[in-house]
């Protein structure tokens, strides 16, 4: 396995662009229609390939968010990963490992796990009191300022700095 990273800056590739369409598709259930993103395309993103194909995906969202009164820098952990035919090889776990080590200094990694397995192992933990507030974006246009309790999903881990504060989370934009 090779892992290779790309900016949102880098030129298109159109053979590279769709092979992350369609790994995105085959992974959510087409829910990305045909897209190399969902919501917003990431900062940054880094590709595993195997035997010359995209075997997965991680993308990065850098960004400032407020929890509370603090301002905080965080890396949002976007589309991680993997084609069903090579999971259980330990790609997503290195995709992850390599997102957070390109993190440039953010203070957290944050996800909204529906499986929060392989975040768990990677020292995630979920954030219990977790009241966001978000920009909706649905077929690729903004409907609405959103305030939800993601206790369920959202989950953090700590990379440098404090423990995480109390309070509610404004992501200063959409979900990652």
């Amino acid at each position: 396995m090779k892992l290779t990273d790309h900016s949102v800056a880098d030129s298109p590739d159109p053979v590279r662009d769709a092979a992350i369409a369609g790994l995105l598709d085959a992974c959510f259930g087409g829910m990305h229609g045909g897209r190399t993103f969902f919501k917003q395309v990431p900062h940054r993103r880094v590709l595993a390939w195997s035997r010359g194909g995209i075997v997965g995906h991680v993308g990065m969202d850098l960004r400032a968010m407020r929890v509370s009164d603090s301002t905080m820098h965080v890396l949002g952990i976007v589309d991680l990963c993997v084609a069903p035919t090579a999971r259980r090889q330990g790609i997503g776990a290195a995709l992850l490992q390599a997102a957070e080590e390109r993190a440039e200094g953010q203070s957290f990694a944050l996800s909204m796990a529906d499986d929060p397995r392989l975040y768990r192992r990677a020292g995630y933990s979920r954030i219990h009191a977790a009241d966001v507030t978000f920009l909706a974006i649905d077929e690729l246009r903004c409907h609405s300022v959103v305030r939800r309790d993601l206790s369920e999903i959202f989950m953090a881990k700590r990379l440098a700095g404090g423990a995480w504060p109390d309070g509610p989370i404004d992501l200063l934009g959409h979900l990652f």
